[in-house]
């Protein structure tokens, strides 16, 4: 997808990571989306350009900064909002469980730090308690929580139901045939597994990887595990 990923925004990626490091570092942290699908993820929103965008697993908030920024940067009209979901509280400074995995501060506090306070609600539920009864809300989902296969199986649908005509839904760690994307051998086969079964219930659903990016992502490759879902 050249067109999604082409250079004619670089300058604005530079400032944006550069702006990003300074709050969270780009390596490989306990269970965040790898540095490269973060860029990728950048890339996306500031080509799709969402008003409301909804993201399914805050974690430590490593894809969260990324949306969140680059849809500061593409400014649509009118303001963007991201909400990002997780079923505990990311932010809790009780628990800090951001120091679990190394993070120097909660997601809320770095989105702080980066002026994207006003950009990201955070909602702490089960993902599907909150996308139900859901209907053409969103321009953009990222469905990155559970793995369960029996949990994706029932997200997917209800993602699509949220989005508005014509936007997009990406998924993270999708291996397609169940082969491994890196040289680790690692397969999770939650998804995989969930989209295998709607089309074989004859829902009509495709992915599509993004396959190879133009820039590092795992284990000295450019491949990656995201993937834009679609109804046929």
């Amino acid at each position: 997808m050249p067109e999604l990923f082409g250079g004619d925004i670089a300058g604005q990626w530079e400032a944006d990571s550069k702006a990003i490091s300074e709050v969270f570092e780009y390596a490989d942290k306990g269970g965040a989306v790898c540095p490269g699908d973060r860029r990728a993820l950048w890339y996306l929103i500031r080509r799709l350009e969402p008003r409301l965008a909804l993201e399914i697993g805050t974690h430590i908030g490593g894809s969260t900064l990324h949306i969140a920024m680059a849809m500061k940067t593409s400014r649509p009209a009118p303001p963007p909002r991201l909400v990002t979901v997780d079923f505990i509280d990311v932010n809790d400074a009780a628990t800090r469980q951001w120091e679990r995995y190394d993070s120097p501060a909660s997601p809320k506090d770095m989105l702080a730090r980066l002026g994207c306070a006003d950009v990201v609600d955070f909602v702490v539920a089960r993902s599907l308690d909150y996308l139900a009864g859901r209907d053409g809300e969103f321009d953009f989902v990222f469905l990155d929580g559970s793995h369960q296969a029996h949990i994706v199986y029932q997200e997917i649908p209800m993602a699509l139901k949220a989005l508005r005509p014509g936007g997009f839904l990406l998924m993270h760690d999708y291996f397609p045939n169940l082969k491994p994307v890196w040289d680790d051998g690692k397969v999770i086969s939650g998804p995989y597994r969930a989209i295998e079964r709607l089309q074989r219930e004859g829902n009509g659903i495709a992915a599509l990887p993004l396959g190879i990016l133009p820039w590092p992502t795992k284990l000295g490759s450019n491949t990656t595990s995201l993937a834009l879902l679609t109804r046929l």
